[in-house]
């Protein structure tokens, strides 16, 4: 393994999920190398791969057997989506030969009486300014969601067009002032409207199945909120739950 530059906690993470996927970093038996060959290939502390490692863990990506190793996890299907990830739709679902992309984007500031929902217990004032994103994106050329976001302009202040149709994500991860600490993510069912219907070939009060996230600084307080609907056809969603 030739050596790299070093990585910080969460590029080594994502660059660790790249080789994985491309299926670099594993043996024959989907055994990662020895955590001091991944130190020295990564040019990272024992500290750093470790926190990656355990993240990944986290994340259903790998699996740790005490006194042998880590291991890869079995491949999923090509479009289950991992809902314990943290690293963006984008990122998680670009695997090799597979591509989500953004086809139609819009944005536009409202208050929040303006917005279509609201966090569950909001406590946000009628005249908080709002940062609304519509995205409609596909998986390999086929429709896949569409998306409703708000992003508090008090934070955020402008979100670039170039980032609409790449990743909001990595947008946050740039601004070093901002730090995303957790997400909170709730499942439910609907009936679809438009675009949505639309969108996925559907009649309008066709179900849909939709992920809202509510997603918080490192500080508590409110960054984002968002609806996203699958197409109840095609959607899949994947957890796991450690029992060690």
């Amino acid at each position: 393994m030739q050596s790299k530059n070093s990585f910080d906690i969460k590029s080594l993470v994502k660059e660790m999920i790249d080789e994985i996927q491309e299926g670099k970093l594993a043996d024959e038996n989907r055994k990662l190398p020895s955590e001091q060959k991944l130190m020295t290939y990564y040019g990272v502390s024992r500290y750093t791969l470790r926190q990656a490692l355990a993240q990944l863990g986290d994340m259903g990506v790998i699996y740790q057997a005490q006194g042998i190793g880590s291991f890869i996890r079995p491949e999923r299907h090509e479009k289950v989506l991992n809902l314990q990830n943290n690293i963006g739709i984008t990122e998680e679902m670009a695997r090799p030969g597979r591509t989500i992309k953004t086809i139609e984007a819009s944005r536009r500031i409202v208050n929040v009486t303006a917005a279509d929902f609201l966090p569950k217990n909001s406590t946000l004032s009628p005249d908080v300014q709002l940062i609304e994103v519509n995205r409609l994106r596909t998986l390999d050329d086929k429709p896949y969601l569409a998306e409703k976001s708000y992003f508090l302009q008090s934070i955020i202040q402008e979100i670039p067009e170039e980032y609409l149709y790449d990743s909001v994500f990595n947008y946050f991860e740039q601004d070093k002032n901002i730090k995303i600490g957790f997400i909170d993510k709730v499942i439910s069912s609907e009936t679809l409207s438009e675009p949505g219907a639309s969108f996925f070939e559907l009649p309008i009060g066709a179900p849909t199945l939709v992920v809202r996230d509510d997603t918080f600084l490192s500080s508590g307080k409110l960054l984002a909120f968002s609806k996203i609907c699958y197409d109840y056809r095609k959607a899949e969603l994947f957890m796991f739950k450690k029992t060690y």
